[in-house]
């Protein structure tokens, strides 16, 4: 992992301790207490290491954020931030390693234990240094097993959706039998589908696709609720969600509590629509969209829901004053791609096998790039501190070769220089 992914890592760390501040969805009755109950608890770093954080970094972090955004919370030197100075990573790991192998063990016994190892010099680290760090790190025997299990219900629309993929029909395209997926995000509020749609593979770029055409419909969640598949467990959808200002939730591996809303609507959809069609009458994945369209449009979004007393639509609008929507413009550019490439000395950068012209001044140095994944038509070069510097496009070689020189007349040129 090279410094620019390790930063990433961190302004990602510090924004999940603050989302629901920046989302608004914390439980607690003001931000101040919310930001104690967070410094009281454990949080594990990127690099796996427990650590505490304290009630005035989680200010200046919140503070920074909604200054600067995402770049606000990127270290540009210190990685160890949070990192107790006074044990060695080989003594924080011990103790977590004495601590997996023996979960009741107590402080004084790992102390003497580190001692006579010659992990620690008794000098050096005090007892009292071994039991803070245990306590601060969550790592006595109450706070490893306690877990928290809280069924919830959103009071409004937008308040947290629900995104999922399902295997869609077999069609054929050009005479070929193709496998579909749809990919649909819900609104647990009103349980309406903000969007769905088809797609030809079940994979990162169709997701975040999907999600920026939802957000562009129906304004922007705060909380995206997801599981924990390639698709919707990676960095981009982390930076996309951390520079929206979206908190981006898992639910357990195998245990998908809470995502029986959009479980329901991939039945609704398949017991409703999907099972009752042929499919051979579609050739195209528009056709596909467009019958799912017309399906949720008639029988989905307007129509009676049991649970709710009147249609996913009716339920929506009733909070649409409370929902934040987001210029076009400004939508996209929360949805590029991230990557640090260097510059060549003819001046090109090389992205997923295109060439691009930057300029002159940055020819052998590492540039920030951004880039929509599913239109390369060109790319933007970011300062660090995220304001836009240039826009570059693919290398033109033909055209490049007609640019006209200018020539050097050398008997002209003084012998001086």
């Amino acid at each position: 992992m090279n410094q620019e992914e390790k930063s990433q890592q961190i302004a990602l760390f510090r924004y999940s301790l603050i989302a629901s501040a920046v989302a608004g969805t914390f439980e607690a009755p003001s931000i101040a207490q919310h930001f104690r109950n967070v410094a009281a608890r454990k949080h594990k770093r990127p690099d796996g290491k427990y650590v505490s954080v304290t009630y005035h970094s989680l200010e200046r972090w919140l503070y920074n954020y909604r200054k600067n955004g995402l770049s606000g919370i990127t270290p540009k030197e210190r990685l160890d931030v949070g990192k107790p100075r006074v044990l060695s990573d080989n003594a924080i790991d011990r103790i977590h390693t004495l601590k997996e192998e023996f979960p009741y063990i107590t402080g004084t016994a790992i102390y003497e234990k580190l001692i006579e190892e010659g992990v620690v010099n008794a000098s050096d680290v005090s007892l009292a240094t071994i039991h803070r760090y245990i306590k601060k790190n969550g790592l006595r025997p109450a706070d490893r097993y306690q877990e928290a299990v809280k069924a919830f219900e959103m009071e409004f629309a937008n308040d947290c959706w629900q995104a999922d993929t399902s295997s869609g029909p077999v069609i054929m395209i050009s005479g070929k039998k193709t496998q579909t997926f749809l990919i649909s995000f819900i609104d647990d509020a009103s349980r309406m589908i903000v969007h769905a749609q088809f797609y030809l593979n079940d994979n990162m770029i169709n997701v975040q696709d999907s999600f920026r055409q939802a957000i562009a419909k129906a304004g922007l969640p705060k909380i995206l609720y997801v599981d924990n598949g390639k698709s919707y467990d990676n960095l981009q959808l982390q930076l996309i969600c951390a520079s929206l200002g979206v908190v981006l939730a898992h639910s357990r591996p195998y245990v998908p509590k809470g995502r029986g809303k959009i479980e329901r609507a991939f039945r609704t959809i398949k017991d409703g629509w999907m099972n009752a069609v042929d499919w051979n009458t579609f050739q195209s994945l528009d056709d596909v969209n467009g019958a799912l369209s017309a399906f949720l449009s008639k029988k989905y979004t307007n129509s009676l829901h049991s649970a709710l007393n009147c249609s996913p639509k009716e339920r929506f609008l009733r909070d649409y004053d409370r929902i934040r929507h987001i210029p076009t413009e400004e939508l996209d550019f929360h949805f590029l791609h991230r990557k640090e490439c260097r510059v060549t000395k003819a001046a090109t950068i090389k992205l997923l096998g295109i060439e691009y012209e930057a300029p002159q001044r940055f020819i052998g140095a590492k540039v920030k790039i951004r880039y929509l994944p599913t239109d390369r038509s060109e790319l933007f070069i970011f300062s660090d501190d995220d304001k836009l510097l240039h826009t570059i496009y693919p290398v033109r070689k033909v055209d490049n070769s007609k640019i006209k020189r200018v020539s050097i007349d050398y008997t002209q040129v003084g012998e001086g220089l």
